[in-house]
């Protein structure tokens, strides 16, 4: 939780302890900044599956957090891909598709509002 994001420092001046405490909070920020990322983009996995459409319900399994880059520091909150939808037997390759409300798609139920976008902003504003 956002309240468990806490580093617990005292720098007494007194007995020469600063240069590692400062060391210690080099080393803490990185790793609890990326667990509030991280708890975030859970945030953002869970409203989402809650806000996709659903027909067979291959989408909203497909809706994921993943982690990679150097020292698996990057977070993406990624949908589509990997699943297979029982209806075509192809691969869930439309969640750009749903998200962007494409005129031409059928049936009419797919037109709605978009559930990725609103969260990002949502979160974004959170964080300003």
């Amino acid at each position: 939780m956002a309240g468990d994001n806490v580093i617990d420092l005292t720098l007494d001046f007194r007995k020469g302890t600063v240069k590692q405490a400062i060391a210690k909070i080099k080393a803490e920020i990185p790793e609890a900044s990326l667990e509030a990322i991280n708890e975030g983009a859970d945030f953002m996995v869970t409203i989402a599956k809650c806000f996709v459409l659903v027909d067979t319900g291959t989408l909203r399994k497909s809706i994921r957090k993943e982690r990679g880059g150097t020292g698996w520091l990057e977070v993406h909150v990624r949908a589509g891909g990997y699943f297979i939808n029982p209806k075509t037997g192809k691969i869930c390759n439309y969640a750009h598709w749903v998200e962007m409300k494409y005129p031409y798609m059928k049936p009419a139920w797919l037109m709605t509002e978009p559930y990725i976008r609103s969260l990002i902003q949502q979160k974004i504003a959170e964080a300003i």
